[in-house]
């Protein structure tokens, strides 16, 4: 069964709640892996209807628009960005986080995502306990998607529930 059909689970370690990307979530970001030389980054928002439960479910993403694409990196309006975020929390949806896309099999962050990943979960703190932080590598998903939360201080890596 794949899983990217079903939907996904993931966990930091020690953590109470668990994290689930919908199965149309991970189809989506999954359009934007990087397979040859010439792709470019892309890069996106991650967003919940509810987060007060155990079990958080990213059940929508979105692509932003890019200011600059490179092969190895990406750029975005913010204010593009809080306006797609305004008017989706209109419709009830709450960002959690962004995701982006490395042309890597097991991506990892760099110290530009660690530093991008703190600045926005120190910005977020009066509405969220840590920002989601999901890199999509060029393996199938959800093993292809590298998934970290930022509290403001520190970064942890996720596991998946396979």
């Amino acid at each position: 069964m794949d899983n990217a059909k079903v939907g996904a689970s993931c966990r930091v370690a020690g953590a109470a709640w668990a994290l689930t990307f919908t199965s149309e979530v991970l189809q989506l970001i999954g359009t934007h892996a990087q397979r040859g030389r010439v792709s470019r980054e892309s890069v996106g928002q991650l967003y919940c209807r509810d987060l007060t439960t155990a079990n958080i479910v990213v059940g929508h993403a979105t692509a932003l628009p890019r200011t600059r694409a490179f092969f190895t990196g990406v750029q975005f309006n913010p204010a593009v960005a809080m306006e797609e975020r305004t008017s989706l929390f209109q419709s009830g949806w709450h960002c959690v986080g962004l995701w982006h896309s490395h042309p890597e099999s097991h991506p990892q962050p760099s110290s530009t995502d660690a530093a991008l990943a703190k600045d926005h979960a120190t910005a977020a703190a009066t509405h969220l306990n840590g920002l989601v932080f999901a890199i999509l590598g060029t393996q199938p998903l959800p093993e292809g998607l590298s998934v970290w939360l930022h509290d403001g201080a520190r970064f942890s890596k996720a596991e998946w529930e396979l």
